[in-house]
């Protein structure tokens, strides 16, 4: 086993990459490179794509997980059907093992791919809450457009196999549960899943795989700054004619305010802040599924549109 560190991208396929690339843009990524056939895009911290897309008819191929070191990859490549380490031909260079989990979906584990220099973070200022005086002096005048992409936060799969896929990614790549979630018999049927880095706090979730009939991508998730980053890429998305999925809210489980979207190909990609942060002193949860999907506030699941 190794213990994965984060995230990295999410590669895509599709037809039109200029129409995928507008969207793009327009919800708050960068490009980083551009072939003919590929797309690659940034957020605004150092990595150096977190999103892919290949040319050709729509589909979800996989996203890729950061190791730790090229030993971890050579750990990986004696997995079951797993490739040898090889190097990534791709802007942005790097080592890798590609692999699939349990329904079919593409997995890279990589290392030594190049960062960038962090992007400049617009409508940034010092809040006040409450007693918490932190803006004395300075108003508040926020620059429409955009909300802007920080990173890569997390990915949903829906799996055809709950305990499976559950296993195969605690057991190869160190994920462990933040909660899990339980039926009306009690039974635990998803889990919000963690990267295990001790004692160092991290997102309360990088990976949420939910039973379904169908093996499918359920989201991507990106980061931005605040709560006015949500809403101003709201505005923004909306005033360019693009399609709404569900928010503005704020989460239970996670805690994040989000809001999703679907992208050209009908994939929901959301935007997301002010999420829980924990580490291994924080106890496996467990809730209801029921109460899992539920809201804190804003917009509830009975208005969630899951397909366009």
């Amino acid at each position: 086993m190794i213990k994965v560190l984060d995230i990295a991208y999410a590669r895509f396929r599709a037809p039109d990459l200029d129409i995928m690339e507008n969207f793009l843009l327009d919800f708050g990524l960068r490009r980083s490179a551009r072939t003919d056939n590929i797309l690659y895009m940034r957020a605004t911290d150092e990595d150096h794509h977190v999103h892919i897309t290949e040319l050709g008819e729509p589909e979800f191929i996989g996203y890729a997980l950061y190791a730790e070191s090229e030993t971890d990859l050579h750990k990986i490549s004696v997995l079951p059907e797993a490739s040898e380490v090889e190097n990534i031909n791709e802007p942005g260079g790097g080592k890798r093992v590609r692999l699939k989990d349990p329904d079919g979906f593409r997995l890279e584990i990589v290392h030594g791919i190049d960062t960038l220099e962090r992007l400049p973070v617009k409508n940034i200022f010092k809040p006040n809450s409450g007693d918490s005086i932190k803006r004395e002096g300075e108003m508040v005048r926020l620059e429409p457009g955009p909300a802007q992409c920080k990173r890569l936060g997390h990915i949903v799969l829906n799996v055809t196999d709950f305990k499976k896929s559950d296993s195969f990614y605690k057991k190869h790549f160190g994920f462990i549960s933040s909660d899990e979630c339980f039926n009306d018999q009690g039974k635990t049927i998803f889990a919000f899943n963690r990267i295990d880095k001790g004692s160092e706090f991290v997102d309360h979730h990088t990976l949420l795989t939910v039973p379904a009939d169908e093996a499918s991508l359920g989201h991507i998730a990106f980061e931005v700054e605040d709560f006015n980053a949500i809403q101003i890429g709201h505005d923004h998305l909306k005033n360019r004619g693009h399609n709404h999925s569900w928010g503005i809210g704020r989460h239970i489980l996670g805690s994040q305010i989000f809001d999703y979207w679907f992208d050209p190909l009908g994939f929901r990609v959301e935007h997301w802040s002010d999420g829980d942060r924990l580490n291994h002193s924080n106890p496996t949860g467990r809730t209801s599924a029921t109460k899992a999907l539920d809201v804190q506030w804003g917009a509830t699941s009975d208005t969630r549109r899951s397909e366009l």
